[in-house]
């Protein structure tokens, strides 16, 4: 009778706090998906045939979700371990310390329009969850799935550019061996390989760098699903690379013999052969090392071991119910909160309106005792290069040809860089037979001095680079989006190059390739140097000055404007020798110069 009188038992408290601790941890999951959306979206803008091409070969950009996924799919793995973690939660003080670095991050990712940023902010908040749950163990446990969302980034791209053209360089030289053993017959000349039947490139696509970062990342999902740790891992990891550089030449030499190398199919099967191929050999290479380090048998033991353990753990984890702190679980939701919040109030750093810069049509009116004539830029070879404008000119006084290229950088667009190896070379398929230092009067400025050879002519070419800093530098500047911010260097980064042909002899025609090189220097300095007015100068930064107007080019002449035309009346005497001549050689005509014409009559 008492029994059937007794109270019906209250709820377990335990599992109470266990369903609060469950929904306050999918809270924080939704916040975090919605804050971070940006990195899980994919919208295609290509054919799905051109966006596998792109995953395998082109080096400058990155499929975001995919690593994503990869990345959850590690975690998922470690889940079992995570939970059996006897240790205790670490201090509340470092992981809010980590959650307000991720905060930081992401504010600035926000501000500067930088989405790549976001990555390291989602790796911080994953290593702050680590902590606040588990303390050290628990954040040395996510390290490799946080640590694979690195690939989730690109490079920045003056490192890019800095990486890629040596790796296009080495490829081509290295199929040109394999050619050379096979009895190939062939010419290497820079990054091209020459053939009787056509002429083939090795163009940033087939440099090899996706490659070698697709297969790294393969081989540490590899070693994380064997259960590989200490030397061995690292081993097979790096052994990646040069696995990857090597399959990637072979796989140029297949294109080239191919005859049906020209279709995106033929790229995109040999990709996955080559990926394959690749996972063979390190898991050849893996099996080796694993042979000389204990027998197989002993090892699959310990595997065993080690899993059943693992399930043992999980099980007793399971049964005690453990969850992470209320505490923690709060200072990771409020956080979640602050980053959703942050994603959609905070305002983008606004860089302004650039004016166009139309370099090329000021420099011929700078340079107006010259004739010049506009010759085309290799922008396929350029690549990932990229400028806010560039032009190439061939200017020519009293018989001799100088070729002139400028290009200016935009800082502000990240996913390109004017600091390049590329813009020391005037196009695809030069070779560089010597490489010296030079100066350049009357400023003193220290250039590179290098002799090239395309055919059988050969260039004197001088290069350098003005409002930049070493490629490490800019690199990092790249990554923080310093450009994108008010922290910003007004200071746009410039290449230049002058380009001269060397007559035979060589001896004596380099004489006189550097006797012209330094006479069209000491026209084009001054130009350089001129100070423009505000609207001009602030487009294109406060170091580098630009040019003269063509008015002020020509202010020796008296006349009259009319229908953007100089007609010339008189007072001819005063302007230079070489101008003068070159008018009065053409009476009642029109010269086009630069975009301008000039015409003139006798006086």
């Amino acid at each position: 009778m008492n029994d059937l009188n007794a109270e019906a038992p209250k709820p377990d408290a335990a599992a109470e706090r266990s369903i609060a601790a469950i929904g306050a941890r999918v809270s924080c999951g939704l916040l975090a998906l919605i804050a971070y959306r940006k990195l899980l979206w994919f919208q295609p803008e290509r054919a799905l045939s051109d966006e596998l091409e792109q995953w395998f070969f082109v080096p400058s950009t990155t499929i975001t979700p995919v690593v994503m996924l990869i990345g959850l799919w590690l975690l998922y793995r470690r889940s079992a371990r995570l939970r059996s973690l006897p240790q205790p939660p670490g201090s509340l003080a470092v992981g809010i310390a980590l959650l307000g670095a991720a905060a930081g991050l992401y504010g600035w990712a926000t501000y500067t329009a930088a989405n790549d940023l976001l990555v390291p902010s989602l790796m911080l908040s994953g290593l702050a969850c680590g902590w606040l749950w588990k303390g050290g163990a628990g954040l040395r446990l996510l390290l490799v799935p946080v640590g694979i969302l690195v690939f989730a980034m690109p490079l920045p791209a003056p490192v890019l550019n800095a990486l890629i053209f040596p790796l296009q360089i080495a490829t081509t030289e290295m199929a040109g061996t394999v050619l050379y053993l096979l009895d190939v017959p062939h010419f290497v000349a820079g990054e091209r390989i020459l053939r009787a039947e056509a002429t083939f490139s090795v163009i940033e696509a087939c440099s090899g760098l996706r490659s070698m970062e697709t297969l790294v990342m393969v081989a540490i999902l590899m070693m994380d699903l064997f259960r590989r740790r200490g030397w061995r891992a690292w081993l097979v990891v790096l052994a990646a690379f040069p696995v990857a550089f090597l399959l990637n030449g072979l796989r140029a030499v297949l294109l080239i013999l191919n005859p049906h190398s020209q279709l995106a199919a033929v790229h995109n099967v040999q990709g996955v052969a080559i990926l394959l191929a690749g996972l063979v050999l390190l898991f050849l290479l893996d099996g080796l090392l694993e042979r000389r380090a204990q027998p197989a048998a002993s090892g699959a033991l310990a595997g065993q071991a080690e899993d059943a353990g693992q399930a043992a753990d999980a099980g007793q984890a399971a049964a005690a119910g453990v969850v992470p702190p209320l505490g923690a679980t709060g200072a990771v939701a409020l956080s979640m909160g602050l980053l959703v919040a942050v994603s959609v109030w905070l305002p983008q750093w606004d860089p302004g309106e650039r004016p166009p810069l139309d370099l090329s049509r000021r420099m011929a009116s700078a340079m107006g005792f010259y004739l010049s004539s506009s010759v085309d830029t290799d922008f396929l070879f350029l690549g990932s290069t990229g400028f806010s404008d560039s032009f190439s000119r061939r200017f020519e006084l009293d018989g001799s040809q100088v070729e002139f290229f400028m290009g200016v950088g935009d800082r502000a667009r990240r996913q390109r860089s004017a600091l390049s190896p590329k813009t020391s070379i005037p196009g695809s398929g030069w070779i560089i037979e010597g490489e010296d230092a030079a100066t350049l009067e009357p400023d003193g400025r220290g250039v590179r001095s290098r002799v090239l050879r395309q055919g059988s002519h050969r260039y004197l070419v001088y290069d350098w680079v003005e409002g930049s800093r070493s490629w490490p530098i800019e690199g990092m500047r790249s990554l923080l989006a310093l450009d994108r911010s008010p922290l910003r260097d007004t200071t746009e980064i410039v290449s230049l190059r002058i380009t001269v042909r060397i007559e035979e002899p060589v001896s004596s025609g380099r004489q006189r390739a550097e006797t012209e090189i330094l006479r069209f220097y000491r026209s084009l300095r001054p130009q350089l140097d001129r100070k423009l007015d505000s609207r001009e100068s602030g487009a294109l930064g406060k170091r580098f000055s630009g040019f003269s107007g063509f008015r002020k080019s020509f202010s020796f002449l008296k006349g009259s404007w009319c229908g953007g035309k100089l007609i010339v009346f008189n007072d001819l005497e005063c302007c230079p020798k070489s101008a003068r001549d070159l008018l009065l050689r053409l009476p009642e005509a029109v010269l086009p110069l630069g975009g301008v014409q000039v015409g003139s009559t006798r006086p």
